[in-house]
């Protein structure tokens, strides 16, 4: 069962109780992401996420590594465009240590500039790493488009400047504004009851997080198009899609995850038997969207030797167009439903899935996560809901794309044969 308390000082706590289980999973989730940046700061959510567990009046990083380590748990943290997570996954005899420990990292770590000082090169390797990864630099590419005009279009990363600049002093000051109580979640996962949830959260949490108020601006909705590239020696080009959709929590969420299954999920999918079992022409091709508090995409990602380019856009454009034209079978839809539920049930019984679903919807609604109403809305989706929802958002003139490889392959004007 999921249930959520709100204290008097803005602070949200979900539990997802499972008492079938011995584990406990818990996050911190923070409405701090890029999307909330500055060109000045871009950068700086993912660098507080990296230092914060660089040391304490109490505990250096390495005691801190080492204490959830003799706890036997799993610890990590990463960063959205739109938020922050910093989570544990215990046994449930452990979860006050872990509860207690992470508490204490987040609220009285200390930012010692040494740590940060060795933080940065380790960030400015991650960010010459993303240079040899040509998905993770379409993606990017593609949300300058599809976000133009917005924080949204900013990477999660920053730039290199920006990351080699930051002080303990922009770290503080920069939690000082978002690390608000008001601004976050705490989501519980697993063998551990609300009512005990609330005590730990009482004891360890409401003391040190304060009653400070976060005052931030979400993107408004934009709704992208265009083209952008990104020209590099790489193998492969790659090519990323989107159409504008989505924001988080729609009514129409089931029916676009139905479309996508249908679209490019997996092997029977009609953009991999048509691109890759019936022309050869990619390797790897799929769909996915992404959702935001105004905004959302969904889209399709390809990767494909240079000399198919233009085939393999040509290729998706046809698909998507008799999509659109002809909509989606029963055989489709059915075959949709039962994948996506069974995903989305055999995610019941993993308590860190669980934690993520909760505490994200949390945050982003103020509401407890249902999933029995998530499954009953992508149970009700039909042919005609997929047929309208294809016809309003699948339109190849409104569509963004991201180009990665090799210059010699876009003298055609792939864009253009796409959204023509």
């Amino acid at each position: 069962m999921i249930k959520l308390t709100k204290f008097d000082n803005g602070l949200t706590l979900v539990t997802n109780e499972n008492f079938s289980v011995r584990s406990v999973s818990v996050g911190f989730w923070i409405g701090a992401g890029s999307a909330f940046e500055t060109d000045a700061v871009n950068g700086i959510s993912h660098f507080t996420e990296h230092v914060m567990f660089k040391g304490t009046e109490l505990y250096s990083a390495r005691e801190i590594a080492e204490k959830f380590e003799d706890y036997g748990a799993n610890f990590n943290a990463f960063t959205s465009k739109e938020a922050t997570c910093y989570y544990f996954k215990c046994i449930d005899e452990n979860t006050e240590g872990c509860y207690g420990l992470l508490s204490h990292i987040l609220y009285e770590s200390v930012f010692d500039e040494a740590e940060l000082d060795k933080e940065r090169k380790v960030i400015a390797e991650e960010i010459n790493m993303v240079e040899d990864e040509p998905e993770e630099l379409c993606y990017d590419v593609l949300a300058r488009k599809a976000y133009a005009g917005t924080a949204l279009e900013k990477t999660i990363l920053g730039p290199t400047a920006n990351v080699l600049s930051f002080k303990g002093s922009d770290v503080k000051k920069y939690i000082g504004q978002m690390y608000t109580s008001d601004n976050t979640v705490i989501a519980f996962s697993g063998n551990v009851s609300h009512e005990r949830a609330i005590e730990l959260t009482k004891k360890y949490v409401l003391p040190l997080c304060g009653n400070g108020k976060c005052e931030k601006l979400y993107a408004p909705k934009v709704y992208g198009g265009g083209f952008g590239k990104y020209e590099k020696d790489f193998e492969q080009v790659n090519i990323a899609i989107a159409f504008p959709s989505l924001e988080f929590d729609s009514d129409l969420s089931a029916v676009q995850s139905v479309v996508s299954f249908c679209l490019g999920t997996g092997m029977s999918s009609r953009l991999f038997q048509r691109l890759r079992e019936q022309l050869g022409l990619v390797y790897n091709v799929y769909t996915s969207s992404s959702a935001y508090k105004n905004n959302g995409v969904f889209g399709v990602y390809l990767n494909t030797g240079g000399k198919n380019t233009v085939k393999a856009v040509a290729a998706v454009k046809e698909e998507i167009e008799r999509l659109v034209n002809d909509g989606l079978t029963e055989k489709e839809i059915a075959r949709a439903k039962v994948q996506l539920k069974s995903t989305m049930l055999f995610g019941v019984e993993n308590a860190l899935t669980m934690m993520t679903a909760c505490g994200r919807y949390a945050l982003y609604t103020g509401k407890p996560y249902d999933i029995d109403k998530s499954a009953l809305d992508i149970e009700n989706v039909d042919r005609k809901a997929a047929f309208s929802f294809c016809e309003k958002y699948l339109v190849p003139a409104a569509a963004s794309m991201a180009y990665v490889g090799k210059k010699q392959y876009i003298d055609d004007d792939i864009y253009g044969i796409f959204v023509k």
